[in-house]
């Protein structure tokens, strides 16, 4: 069986679930292509399993907005489903494994079924819930009104299409249930990739006493504002570094914000982090890591990817206590008392004042990673698993083909 693994709008090089679905699907005897946009394809090449296929295009320009939003996804729209075109007559897929957001990759197989002559089957792999990301973004504006009825739409029909639903955490599913979306089978495939082994260095902290570190987008729903408020409120915040290593929306203001409280030099913004060795240091080497996301409906729904980073690398971590957070970490957490700044400053501090148990919960969230997250024991047999349940052996002729 061929299986063409699709992600539209997000850097190969730093998005790691497609990859790693992509060879957890070829070690299990499927041929898999994996389709989407970079800008380092060599960089790609490397990163990956040489038992993956890649069919690679050119990331779109960044754009700002909402209408410039549409924009940029309609170019990586038109650029996946160009590619997946082009694959399908060399090599004819039997299954389209879309990632989203966004939720639109089911519009490519009619003609990919024209090109191909033949109709591939629909995996819809929802790692974010789109709809309610717009809403998150840009909740009570134009674009939300705009464009919210349209995303709904989207995923109604990337549900109705699928063969099988892939789920990025369990909250997902229920929601999908409760809300009349799911009509076939699906399976939970959790994030659960580790940080590569690295040795702790004081470059990070550049002299500081401590040494905070944040990995991963800055956008609006990762309320890095917030954490430039609590650290705005920690006793001597000239005594901080604060390391971030990601990028997007919410970084401008988060820096401008640092500046209008006086502590834009106690933040290191690093941008994107493309060597993972360097992320794999940087947590090492941190007296804390924080993940300052704070409750609304999104981060109801989300889980984050940097907690289980942080605790793969045994880091210490303080974080707010939502659902997902304690579903993933635990009792492994510093949680803020509240969803405030100053709470979020006052649980960074208890552990920046008690190295013991700041040890101690980075080794707890170790050994809760290695025992119920790591991707090699928990995600990736459980994808295989879920493929086989719906498609059978992959070498088999049998299972190829539409049966819908």
């Amino acid at each position: 069986m061929h299986v063409a693994l699709v992600t539209q709008n997000a850097d190969l090089e730093l998005d790691l679930r497609p990859r790693a679905e992509a060879e957890a699907l070829a070690s299990a005897g499927f041929q898999v292509t994996l389709v989407g946009g970079t800008r380092n394809p060599t960089r790609v090449r490397e990163l990956t399993n040489e038992n993956v296929g890649l069919a690679l295009y050119p990331m779109p320009r960044p754009a700002e907005g909402a209408a410039g939003q549409v924009v940029e996804l309609s170019h990586a729209f038109l650029a996946a489903t160009r590619a997946l075109i082009r694959l399908g007559r060399s090599a004819p897929i039997d299954v389209v494994h879309a990632s989203n957001p966004p939720d639109n990759v089911w519009l490519s197989l009619l003609p990919l079924r024209a090109a191909q002559h033949s109709k591939p089957r629909f995996v819809f792999d929802q790692h974010d819930v789109a709809p309610v990301l717009l809403e998150e973004k840009y909740g009570g504006s134009v674009a939300a009104a705009a464009f919210g009825r349209p995303l709904r739409t989207l995923e109604r029909a990337s549900f109705s299409k699928a063969s099988l639903v892939v789920f990025a955490n369990d909250e997902y599913e229920r929601r999908a249930r409760a809300n009349g979306l799911l009509r076939g089978p699906c399976a939970v495939v959790p994030n659960g990739w580790s940080l590569p082994a690295a040795a702790a260095s004081d470059q990070w902290r550049e002299g500081a006493e401590h040494l905070l570190a944040y990995v991963g987008a800055i956008n609006e729903q990762d309320h890095v504002d917030h954490l430039v408020e609590a650290v705005a409120l920690l006793p001597n915040p000239d005594a901080v570094r604060v390391c971030l290593a990601g990028d997007g929306a919410g970084r401008i203001p988060a820096q401008r914000r640092a500046e209008e409280l006086g502590i834009g030099n106690s933040f290191r913004w690093l941008g994107w982090v493309y060597q993972r060795e360097e992320i794999g240091s940087l947590v090492s080497s941190a007296d804390v890591c924080v993940a300052p996301e704070i409750d609304s409906e999104f981060n109801r729904l989300a889980s984050f990817v940097k907690l289980v980073e942080y605790m793969s690398a045994g880091a210490p971590i303080v974080a707010h206590r939502l659902a997902q957070n304690v579903r993933i970490c635990g009792d492994t957490v510093e949680y803020a008392d509240d969803m405030t700044a100053a709470g979020l400053a006052a649980a960074v501090g208890r552990l920046l004042s008690d190295e013991a148990s700041a040890n101690a919960l980075g080794r707890a969230g170790r050994e809760r990673f290695e025992e119920t997250i790591a991707w090699e024991s928990v995600g990736a047999p459980q994808l295989v698993e879920a493929y086989g349940n719906v498609f059978g052996d992959p070498r088999s002729p049998a299972a190829q083909g539409d049966t819908r």
